[in-house]
């Protein structure tokens, strides 16, 4: 086959048109005795990609009754059903970037293997033979599909016992059914990635996981004055009770009839997997608001729980809360411009239970491993008294209102959080029968940050306005204690020291910063991990502008991020397959059409001498001699050899977009009032309109948490739409 770019847009052929439409019809009344409200919603969302679309249906119901001037009942009822025919289709391993863009070259039209089989069922039309499927036999035939049901809803009583005191019980739940299929087709090519095993002899898996959850709540509220003094309280308990099953069935060793889809179709006895979860939370808790010439308020809170999940002699834990608020604009003279101001602080303690099963142990079962014989073997970690990971936090803050009307509002605050009571699982001697436990550490963070919003109106005239809200926010978390046996022995973990340090073993340089070339013409590995960066952002921040112009509304959205870093994925791999621009060069043209190897890597080469190092990888004694490197080498195998350079990868996460932008018009009283209507508003609609990055060249950092955030992603999309909204 000529080696030609006849598919230079392959990725591009193969993304289709997307859309959502979200509409929902909605009615409610009210009258003296009660009101009730009625909702039905569908949402279709066509995602860029073949097979890729989701649809959901949710209907809402609810009401009060009113039973004479004391009492009342209030509950609602939501039901959802959402369904998708395939969600894959992402990430290293199987998603289209990766088929596409990464590992099969330009060299062929996508669009000519459009209709995927060759044989129904059997055989797939394609022209690669190993690894790779065909993008469009993925779409329809390597399938993980969902359909979900669930139901929630909740159920109130409220009696006035006295003008003061009021009781409220409260009952609600919610209950789920998810169902999932995952299948591929005889045929297919790539085996064990995604989760599609058995490859050409096909596969399917069927999963169902149900469960319910319960909460349970009375109250006692009381809210009483007197003379200068306020009294505002409640007491109350509560139980909360959840149960999950899982189950999982799936065929082994491939399908008997290519196209049954079954678990019957299983070649060997399925693989069956069983599992239910138990939780169960007792609490009781209370609060109690004490103001005085509302202006001075002291706030208290305590909640205790019982939980499952702890230890038997160790269940109970309580965890309490203190607040102080004082508005200072109430005590001493303001200029007229600051007609309010507030000062507030609390300090809580908040406490997290173990999850489920943490401290029991159980059997793992295996169907047909020894002649048709199942096994079961003994756990291999070890659970003990684990305390819950408790919070401690402190906040202290101010608000404060500008200009007549307040126009203009400042908010800020500043927050401490240490943890503790952390957990690891931690590998102990194989001689005890086990090899790890859950086992808590004297390891503690804190987390410091500030908050900062501003509301503002710069103009306000007759038929003309312009709000605006900006959003700042900044935290980072610190060692506050280390634990001698397990925290990290490198030089950046002490106390101080930030905990989102990302590290990695880079390459060689020397004295200059000068990238050291080994005598093959490839860069030197370094043996030593070294600190790269951090992944918490400097700053977040987010800008919201409203516009209004007699009934016409503009507004725009924007939010970002600066700072924080994270490992680039995509171009990591692009490196590694050659797919990434940067390698289109005249080095890599001569390698493969002239058959040279001439490149020589910038960087430097060690002439004499040697380096040694302690055990963090500072050096102790140097006498190497460098000299510009001139060591001809592949240039292939060069690019390959130092694709993951952390230099290159990790980059910040800086980007500014525009969220959302619309510009809409409500029609006009006296027109819409012959048609009936209350109110008719009609608007176009666009989101995720641009992005601006600093760094990332072929993904969108929005959304990245962690070092590891970005994963092939796929592109981001554009929406813009129309809005219509009616009320009769």
């Amino acid at each position: 086959m000529e080696l030609t770019s006849r598919g230079k847009n392959n990725f591009k052929n193969f993304l289709e048109f997307s859309m959502i439409s979200n509409t929902t019809v909605s009615v409610s009344s009210s009258g003296k005795n009660g009101s009730i409200r009625t909702s039905l919603s569908y949402l279709y969302d066509k995602n860029q990609y073949p097979n890729s679309r989701k649809n959901k249906f949710w209907y809402n119901i609810g009401g009060e009754l009113k039973l004479g001037n004391k009492a009342s009942v209030e509950g609602s009822m939501n039901f959802t059903q959402e369904s998708a025919p395939n969600t894959a289709g992402y990430g290293y391993g199987t998603g289209y970037m990766y088929n596409i863009l990464l590992w099969t070259g330009p060299e062929y039209d996508l669009r000519d293997y459009k209709d995927y089989w060759l044989v129904p069922n059997e055989k797939q039309n394609w022209h690669y033979t190993d690894w790779y499927d065909n993008p469009y036999f993925e779409a329809y035939e390597k399938i993980k599909s969902i359909n979900n049901f669930t139901t929630n809803g909740s159920l109130s009583f409220k009696y006035e016992i006295l003008p003061w005191m009021k009781l409220q019980l409260r009952a609600g739940g919610v209950a789920y059914a998810n169902n999932n299929v995952t299948r591929s087709s005889v045929g297919t090519i790539s085996k064990g990635r995604g989760g599609w095993e058995d490859g050409a002899l096909g596969y399917y898996k069927e999963g169902k996981k149900t469960g319910f959850t319960m909460n349970y709540d009375f109250f006692l509220l009381f809210n009483k004055k007197l003379s200068d003094f306020s009294v505002d309280g409640l007491l109350g308990g509560s139980l909360y009770y959840t149960k999950t099953k899982n189950l999982e069935a799936s065929t082994k060793n491939g399908l008997s009839v290519p196209g049954f889809y079954s678990i019957k179709a299983s070649v060997e006895s399925p693989i069956v997997d069983a599992e239910t979860k138990t939780k169960k939370v007792n609490s009781l808790f209370g609060t109690l608001t004490l103001g005085y010439k509302d202006t001075y308020y002291l706030e208290a809170t305590g909640r205790n729980d019982w939980s499952s999940t702890l230890p038997s002699n160790d269940k109970s834990y309580f965890y309490p809360s203190v607040g102080v608020s004082i508005i200072p604009s109430n005590i001493i003279s303001l200029p007229d411009w600051i007609p309010f101001w507030k000062l507030r602080g609390s300090w809580t303690v908040s406490k997290t239970d173990l999850a489920i099963y943490d401290l029991d142990r159980a059997y793992t079962i295996k169907q047909n491993v020894w002649d048709g014989l199942n096994t079961a073997s003994y756990p291999d970690y070890l659970r003990g008294d684990v305390k819950p990971i408790t919070n401690r936090t402190w906040e202290i803050g101010t608000g404060i209102h500008f200009l007549q009307g307040h126009r203009l509002k400042l908010d800020v605050s500043y927050f401490n959080k240490l943890t503790y009571n952390n957990t690891i699982s931690q590998r102990i001697s194989s001689a005890t029968g086990y090899k790890s436990r859950l086992m808590n550490i004297d390891e503690e963070y804190v987390r410091r940050g500030v908050e900062i919003s501003i509301d503002a109106t710069p103009v306000q005239v007759r038929d003309f306005s312009w709000d605006v809200s900006l959003n700042l926010s900044t935290s980072k978390r610190y060692y506050a204690k280390l634990d001698e046996s397990f925290s990290p022995d490198n030089l950046w973990t002490y106390v101080g020291a930030r905990t989102d340090s990302y590290s990695y073993k880079g390459y060689d340089k020397d004295p200059d910063g000068n990238y050291i070339i080994n005598t093959n013409g490839l860069m030197s590995r370094s043996q030593y991990s070294s600190l790269i960066g951090y992944t918490d952002p400097d700053l977040e921040y987010g800008l919201a502008n409203v516009f209004k112009y007699k009934n016409f509304t503009l507004t725009l959205n924007f939010d970002g991020r600066i700072g924080g870093k994270s490992w680039s994925n995509t171009e990591f791999h692009m490196l590694e397959t050659g797919a990434h621009p940067d390698t289109d060069n005249q080095w890599r043209y001569d390698e493969v059409v002239n058959g040279k190897k001439n490149y020589v890597g910038e960087g430097v080469k060690i002439v004499s001498g040697e380096v040694k190092y302690d055990q963090y990888g500072r050096i102790t004694s140097d006498t190497r001699v460098f000299a510009p490197n001139d060591i001809e080498t592949s240039y292939e195998d060069f690019v390959r050899s130092s694709h993951n350079n952390p230099d290159k990868l990790v980059q910040k996460k800086t980007f500014l977009k525009l969220r959302e932008m619309s510009i809409g018009y409500n029609l006009p009283t006296k027109f819409i009032s012959k048609l009936s209507m209350n109110s008719c508003y009609v608007g176009f609609i666009g989101q995720n309109l641009f992005v601006l990055t600093k760094d990332f060249r072929f993904s969108d950092p929005d959304g990245f948490e962690d070092i590891e955030g970005e994963d092939i992603s796929s592109p981001s999309i554009r929406y813009v739409g129309v809005n219509l909204k009616v009320e009769f």
